[in-house]
């Protein structure tokens, strides 16, 4: 119960990293606030026995570090994809639940791309949506309560600026 306890409190403190890197503009100050964020959330979802989510979380502090330095070419994506892979089925230990990060973070680094920042918000907000599920289920409550209001606020601002580009054709 202890680990369960400290588990949620790292995640908490990685959720206010998460909403104050939300405030910031500079991209490449973004992403290294990000990867503190990765790196705490990583120590919690140990904690948990989450070891699936851990290592999407150690691959996506190595992207972000990557997109930070601007050297994530396709050759890298698609190695780090593989590896993420390769290490999520040597080392899952929650069956199918343990390929959730897996999926997700895949789907995010194959379109992260995106152009337009209406379908990019769109991307952001729908990869927020499993890891609600993921984390209620790890049984990381900060976790999953941050998560559903990075949904609920990422949703928003999407139909905003929905509406925005609309009006603007």
């Amino acid at each position: 119960m202890i680990r369960i306890v400290i588990a949620n409190v790292i995640d908490f403190i990685a959720s206010m990293v998460q909403i104050y890197s939300g405030t910031v503009k500079d991209k490449g100050k973004l992403l290294l606030w990000q990867i503190v964020q990765l790196g705490m959330q990583t120590v919690s979802m140990v904690l948990l026995g989450a070891i699936p989510g851990a290592i999407s979380n150690v691959l996506s502090c190595i992207r972000n570090y990557l997109c930070y330095k601007n050297i994530f070419t396709w050759p890298i994506k698609i190695v780090l994809i593989v590896l993420s892979g390769v290490l999520t089925v040597a080392f899952n230990n929650q069956g199918l639940l343990g390929y959730l990060p897996f999926v997700v973070c895949t789907v995010y680094v194959l379109l992260m791309d995106m152009k337009d920042p209406v379908k990019f918000k769109l991307l952001v907000t729908l990869t927020f949506v499993p890891w609600v599920f993921y984390f209620l289920i790890i049984k990381s409550y900060t976790g999953a309560f941050f998560a559903a209001m990075s949904v609920v606020t990422s949703l928003w601002t999407w139909f905003k600026m929905r509406r925005g580009a609309e009006d603007a054709a």
